[in-house]
């Protein structure tokens, strides 16, 4: 059946139906439902050397960009009476879900050991599973960016589910907050011995993580279900097929918000990344810090989605992108200056204000308090960004292009994840970061280093990732003529296709 020609959306009109919004806040829950396998299950509880880690991770990430370029053609090309990216999100549970769940189980197939053999095994073991995984991820990702960017041609519309789904999904991080609680339960025990809390923090990891994975799923499954991709590609109308590879990869020259976008990302991910969590885990032994410093600054962040739509008509794009990326960034410095201060009250040996939990806690919570100022712009702006860049480049180039600009998009920190990742396991296997059951044994020495990676390092070699979102050129002028254009663009594409139709069946 012929798809009829839409005249221009008139200003305010919405598409998205009020099922199909409630699927969207639930597509974004599925996102935020989740217990990660983190530093302290990688260092802990499977018990991967730092070094080993230094040593493969540039394998892990050198697949990871390879696969996405491959994968992103692969999904551009695909049409179907479901969508585009529809049938990706639906057959997430059988093609991907069932090697995530199972790489839980590793530590129990290889339990802590120092072997030489059993590391090696433990180590491939670990390696061809997450690669696997950053396979299923990548098809999934693709999709879910895709189909997002494609639900609404209205972009107020579409910034208007963006807030709703980050405004509404009050509850979706209890997951994130109950785990802590019981890892701080289990790991500060008097009367387990090393080994008992190892394992069963190995059991609370794969009791989380396969609960939440099955929740985040099912949440995900109801959205595709219910969803509909209303923005069409006019190359895909008119001419009845997807850019290329080349084409894709040439539009980038036209597209110069998305290569500030990756140049920005690039260099944030060059720098040293933060080990707070570490810090945490290891240092304080409290899990819970986050969650508990972050009390002061919950009703900001709340308050801050009641202004996110003017400061969205009052500032471009890369002003709100620089501010609620940077904003907190000097009280963290500040941070790093105050837990340095020498103590009388030795905590573990070391005296050192960063060892001390209430007063980290009360510093910490002036930092998330700044945060929070601009916390809705921060949550909301970089789907906002990868949406704008993606019509942008329709509006320059003829075509949309949603898999390969999300993949651009996301190989680029993974470019540089291979230096980051790699520089920050070698600086922890340098300083004498000790796994295993030594975990919580540290000399001062490392966690002096621990506490510098989680605060000043990675934010002073971050600053480098502001230069690029000097020169993102899109602003409200442009905004202003682009969407009415495009609109005006995809109506003919739809006119010229139907009567295309009509001509065969009269033929």
């Amino acid at each position: 059946m012929a798809e009829k020609a839409q005249p221009a959306p008139p200003k305010g009109r919405r598409y998205v139906s009020t099922r199909e919004t409630a699927g969207f806040i639930m597509f974004a829950a599925s996102l935020d439902v989740k217990v990660e396998r983190n530093d302290e299950w990688l260092d802990r509880i499977l018990f991967i050397d730092r070094g080993m880690r230094a040593l493969f991770e540039p394998l892990r990430g050198v697949w990871d960009m390879v696969n996405d370029i491959f994968m992103a053609a692969f999904i551009e090309k695909t049409r179907t009476r479901w969508g585009k990216f529809k049938p990706y999100l639906v057959l997430y549970p059988v093609y991907g879900l069932p090697m995530m769940m199972l790489l839980y189980l590793l530590p129990y197939v290889f339990p802590n050991s120092p072997g030489t053999g059993e590391m090696m095994s433990k180590v491939l073991a670990w390696v061809v599973m997450e690669m696997f995984n950053e396979f299923t991820d990548t098809i999934a990702g693709i999709a879910k960016r895709g189909i997002r960017a494609n639900l609404t041609p209205d972009p107020d519309e579409r910034l208007s589910l963006l807030t709703k789904a980050k405004l509404l999904n009050i509850g979706t991080n209890l997951p994130k907050l109950i785990f802590p609680v019981f890892r701080d339960v289990i790991s500060n025990s008097k009367k387990l011995s090393a080994i008992e809390i190892n394992n069963k923090l190995r059991g609370l990891f794969m009791g989380f993580g396969v609960g939440t994975l099955l929740i985040s799923a099912g949440l995900s499954l109801f959205f595709a279900f219910v969803s509909k991709e209303r923005v069409f590609d006019p190359l895909g109308v008119e001419q009845d097929r997807a850019p290329t590879i080349k084409e894709s990869l040439i539009a980038l020259k036209n597209n110069r918000p998305m290569f500030m976008l990756m140049l920005s990302q690039i260099l944030g991910n060059v720098s040293i990344r933060s080990m707070s969590g570490t810090y945490e885990n290891a240092v304080l032994n409290f899990a819970n810090f986050g969650t508990v410093s972050g009390i002061p600054g919950g009703p900001i962040s709340y308050l801050g989605y009641a202004y996110i739509g003017k400061l969205r008509e009052r500032f471009s794009t890369k002003t709100l992108w620089i501010l609620a990326d940077n904003i907190s960034k000097p009280v963290i410095i500040a941070i790093f200056f105050f837990g340095m201060i020498k103590t009388k009250k030795a905590v573990r040996g070391i005296h050192r204000m960063y060892m001390h939990l209430l007063p980290m806690l009360a510093a910490y919570a002036v930092e998330d308090m700044t945060l929070m100022t601009l916390y809705a712009a921060k949550k909301v702006l970089p789907d906002e960004i990868e949406n704008e860049i993606i019509d942008y480049g329709e509006w320059k180039n003829g075509f949309r292009s949603e898999a390969m600009v999300g993949t651009l998009k996301g190989i680029a920190p993974k470019i540089a994840n291979i230096f980051g990742s790699t520089l920050n396991s070698a600086l922890m296997k340098l300083v004498g970061f000790q796994g295993g059951l030594d975990y919580m044994n540290q000399t001062e020495k490392t966690t002096n280093w621990i506490f510098a990676m989680s605060t000043i390092l990675p934010t002073l070699t971050g600053f480098i990732s502001l230069i690029p979102k000097f020169f993102y050129n899109i602003n409200q002028k442009d905004r202003e003529r682009m969407y009415p254009e495009l609109a005006e663009r995809r109506s003919a594409a739809l006119a010229v296709r139907e009567q295309n139709i009509a001509e065969e069946l009269d033929a």
